[in-house]
């Protein structure tokens, strides 16, 4: 009942126009651009130049190197070490808890590189989507200074002898002003021939009726080309932003069309939705604030009405990005179903008074990711 309740919360009204530059990366023979994680900071005398699957698609089955590449941007040698960890998506998929710290030496202005393969681990009952593998970069005497991510795509694996779209999809699925999103379409070639040819996609801001809402732009088609060796995938990517304030749209309707050489007409296609939310009205606000460390956290959540009503009996829920587990809460009936958690008051403080607010807290573990959740709901309502 709440999972169904937030995703209609989710899409609430919110502009979206405008387009970035479309890119395409061969799963092939090279990384995803969105894929590699880089920064060009310097932090404790180490730069991260690279963490990145090469290929960032690979068929289920099937497996890729995942390279680290730091730089030494100091005039002294820096030694740490590195801890790798991950989690496939997927029903009856495994967590890749931490390894042992693996160490490294890299001399003034050098660099370190380190080459690690993974892949669909092959177990029964498990089919994933992808692989998110985060690694924890320490220097001794400094610390932690950065922990990079990067995220292996599986298409299905080949059955026969077909050219098809294996995956079409936003990340992230929901946006705020101001925010992008990356709509990616993933090809997948199981015939023993090269395939190239064109894509067209369509883009159309979504509302209550079925044209734009008011204020909102036409978006022109977009297109561009690829090629496919046998076996392979290719993935092209096109980013969405923010700029036109005055539309009002709820959602941002993508499709594909692939075209192939020398055939007449449309191969294949597929469609993508994003979520547009925009911030609801001011009558509640929730503030999310964890303690963490590695392996575990605390949360303390606080509701502030900020309406004219009091709030009698109260009922908030949200949803994990990262692989949270909640195990005990305090002052309210913490439970969680999957990713989504759903807190409700308890006898002694199920009322809110304008102005006024409750707290409470809970305890959990994880191991891949520990983002804060983003968006809360309190009696079906969007807080912020």
């Amino acid at each position: 009942m709440l999972r169904r309740l937030l995703m209609s919360v989710l899409a609430a009204v919110v502009p979206l126009a405008g387009l970035l530059a479309p890119g395409a990366a061969n799963a092939a023979n090279a990384p995803n651009a969105a894929n590699a994680a880089t920064t060009a900071g310097c932090t404790g005398g180490v730069s991260v130049q690279q963490f990145a699957f090469n290929p960032a698609n690979v068929p289920l089955g099937g497996h890729s190197d995942l390279t680290l590449v730091l730089q030494n941007c100091g005039s002294q040698a820096v030694q740490g070490s590195s801890i790798w960890y991950g989690q496939y998506t997927g029903p009856g998929c495994p967590v890749l808890d931490p390894a042992y710290p693996i160490p490294f030496t890299i001399a003034p202005e050098g660099s370190y590189t380190l080459t690690r393969t993974y892949g669909d681990p092959g177990l029964t009952g498990c089919h994933p989507t992808s692989l998110r593998m985060s690694t924890s970069l320490s220097v001794t005497g400094v610390g932690t200074v950065a922990t990079p991510t990067a995220t292996l795509q599986f298409a299905p694996a080949c059955t026969g002898s077909e050219f098809r779209i294996a995956r079409f999809d936003f990340s992230p699925v929901a946006v705020s002003p101001g925010q992008v999103s990356t709509a990616t379409l993933v090809l997948q070639n199981c015939t023993d021939q090269v395939v190239a040819g064109s894509t067209s996609w369509t883009l159309r801001l979504t509302g209550s009726g079925p044209e734009p809402p008011p204020g909102c732009p036409v978006l022109d088609p977009v297109g561009f080309g690829y090629s496919v060796a046998p076996g392979a995938t290719t993935a092209l990517a096109l980013s969405v932003g923010d700029p036109v304030a005055s539309c009002r749209a709820t959602g941002l309707l993508a499709v594909a069309n692939v075209y192939e050489q020398g055939v007449t007409g449309v191969v294949a296609t597929a469609a993508a939705n994003l979520v547009i939310v925009q911030p609801a009205t001011d009558s509640c606000h929730v503030t999310y604030s964890p303690a963490n460390w590695a392996g575990g956290f605390t949360a303390t959540v606080t509701i502030v009405n900020n309406g004219t009503s009091p709030i009698n009996g109260w009922s908030l829920g949200f949803t994990f990005p990262g692989d949270q587990k909640v195990t005990h809460g305090w002052n309210a009936d913490v439970t969680q179903n999957d990713a989504t958690v759903t807190a409700s008051n308890l006898s002694y403080n199920a009322t809110i008074a304008p102005g006024a607010s409750q707290s409470f807290g809970f305890q959990g573990t994880w191991a891949a990711s520990n983002t804060p959740p983003t968006y809360f709901a309190v009696n079906g309502q969007l807080c912020y």
